[in-house]
């Protein structure tokens, strides 16, 4: 196992140890339909934080994949499965499952009658904390499928993808905050033969 598996396998770890801690703080085996405001509001920016590293060691994983070559089928193949797989400037996790959006929710997961008190639906909430675990459950296939998009996208010329340092890493347990701090210079060295392996 390389030092950069090692990091990767570290991080997953303490990932899902924290996304455990997230569904302890909401009570989410007993499915609530709301939560406190102050609850959710600590839950989404919990999580919204995890999402960040968490798709940052998926694609510092699908880096250090060796892919075999697509076969290609001529007469299957669609215009629509060669193009650029667009990711939003959000930077949304490439490779989650949709956040399930109920009636009264937007794309963002969030509700779009919420009241300036009291509390809020949960279910949004529980869905983005179940979505990051199934990720979890399975990181090397998203990973094989980020490395597919990865690859497409230099092929397509696009500019090597950039991680910025994260902010407020001192709110995360004291490791996962080391492994936050880490992963942008992790990235940046994993990108470096972007161009040049084109």
């Amino acid at each position: 196992m390389t030092k950069t598996s090692a990091f990767v396998t570290h991080g997953i770890a303490h990932a899902q140890r924290a996304l455990a801690n997230v569904a302890v703080m909401t009570n989410a085996h007993l499915n609530p339909t709301t939560l406190k405001r102050t609850l959710a509001r600590r839950a989404r920016a919990e999580l919204a934080r995890l999402e960040i590293i968490i798709r940052r060691l998926l694609i510092l994983m699908a880096l250090g994949l060796v892919l075999p070559p697509v076969p290609v089928r001529a007469s299957s193949v669609h215009p629509s499965c060669t193009g650029r797989v667009e990711t939003k400037a959000s930077g949304r996790l490439t490779g989650l499952s949709p956040r399930i959006l109920g009636p009264d929710m937007n794309r963002d997961g969030l509700a779009t009658a919420a009241r300036s008190c009291g509390p809020v639906q949960a279910a949004p909430i529980l869905a983005r904390l179940a979505a990051l675990q199934e990720l979890l459950a399975a990181p090397e296939a998203h990973a094989r499928r980020l490395a597919r998009t990865l690859e497409r996208q230099r092929k397509a010329g696009d500019p090597a993808p950039m991680a910025l340092p994260m902010t407020r890493t001192h709110r995360l347990p004291p490791e996962l905050g080391a492994i936050a701090t880490g992963l942008p210079e992790l990235l940046r060295t994993a990108f470096k033969s972007w161009e040049s392996s084109g």
